[in-house]
């Protein structure tokens, strides 16, 4: 992955009638990069792929590809290679006639073809599987057969369209890992679409977090989750709890009866309404007095989910309970049972602070 910057978008708005899909989106993504789209259902990530990939005009601003003004190319004018939620395989032509067919639009010979097809396949594990068709083969392997058609042409960006979405959870997990080698391996400029925050978590260099038309946060993995700007990413990237608060002093903030320290760097106003968020991982139950932020809670629930449990806290005069994951190891430690009272801990260094009320 190089630092040269490979795809500028410019201000992009879209408007279908009155509603406005993306509003004034910039962004800029690195040669070798792989980007992905995060977002629920309508945010705009997939209008943002079909505006790069050309199957939509923005109704303003412009995309640059290498150095070149794309923003009204036409599809065919266009260098990328593009694999569909429904693979979009074509069903009455085998393996072999599906990753060749942009080959043989751009005039490349049988042999050549032939060879390319035999590479690809190798490249994605099917080797042998030329003759076979659509039908015969499982999910997984066509989503393969269809990544294999879309880097047929060596396209200078890959465009995956929510590519896993179809797939069974082990089948997924197996093939995210595939694709993100492959793609390393390739060193292809990829841009994916995708509401699942796993994959975006453990696939992606760069996440663009998008909500309401609008990019709400970009940076890595580590970055999303570790300090997530807002509320919204808080809450879409991992889990989060929140509790309604107000700044009482520098680094202190009053939640009902409870007095947290936390990082002294928000820059909010003393008085002003903000909301506490913490990880259901970050919270602790080895309470050290020293560090401050001990509070007393009852166990509420107790969910058992394999190599953790999570716990449902409720905090003295607080209505709304908290979420705690605790590991198997330290859950036969602490022994918990329903109506349990228990005391936990906030750690100051792992509350995060936003400004207004919940």
């Amino acid at each position: 992955m190089s630092n040269q910057t490979y795809l500028e978008l410019h201000n992009i708005d879209q408007m279908f009638g009155t509603h406005q899909a993306l509003k004034n989106v910039s962004l800029n993504i690195a040669e070798g990069e792989f980007v992905c789209f995060l977002g629920p259902s309508g945010c705009g990530k997939t209008s943002l792929l079909r505006i790069v990939a050309g199957l939509d005009t923005p109704t303003s601003g412009r995309i640059f590809q290498a150095g070149r003004d794309i923003t009204h190319a036409p599809v065919n004018h266009r260098d990328f290679g593009i694999v569909f939620q429904s693979y979009a395989l074509f069903p009455n032509l085998s393996v072999a006639d599906n990753i060749a067919y942009g080959l043989v639009s751009q005039k490349v010979s049988t042999n050549e073809r032939r060879a390319r097809v035999t590479e690809l396949l190798a490249t994605v594990g099917l080797s042998g599987s030329e003759g076979k068709y659509p039908a015969q083969l499982s999910g997984g392997q066509q989503q393969r057969v269809a990544l294999a058609r879309a880097l047929a042409t060596s396209p200078g960006l890959l465009l995956l369209d929510e590519p896993l979405s179809a797939l069974d959870a082990r089948v997924r997990a197996h093939l995210r890992q595939e694709i993100k080698q492959l793609q390393e391996k390739l060193g292809v400029t990829t841009i994916m679409v995708t509401h699942d925050q796993e994959e975006a978590l453990t696939m992606a260099d760069q996440i663009v977090v998008m909500n309401q038309g609008v990019i709400e946060q970009i940076g890595t993995p580590q970055e999303i989750y570790a300090n997530p700007i807002s509320p919204f990413v808080a809450e879409f990237v991992g889990e989060m709890n929140f509790l309604s608060a107000k700044v009482s002093g520098v680094g202190q903030m009053q939640s009902g009866n409870l007095t947290l320290h936390c990082d002294s760097s928000s820059t909010l106003p003393i008085g002003q309404a903000a909301q506490l968020a913490i990880r259901p991982e970050d919270v602790r139950f080895q309470a050290d007095n020293s560090a401050g932020n001990i509070l007393n809670a009852r166990v509420l629930n107790l969910e058992f989910l394999g190599s953790r449990v999570r716990s449902s806290l409720k905090l003295e005069d607080h209505e709304r309970p908290i979420i705690a994951d605790i590991s198997m190891n330290e859950m036969s430690r602490l022994n918990l049972v329903l109506g349990q009272n228990i005391v936990c801990q906030f750690p100051h260094d792992r509350l995060h602070i936003f400004g207004g009320a919940a």
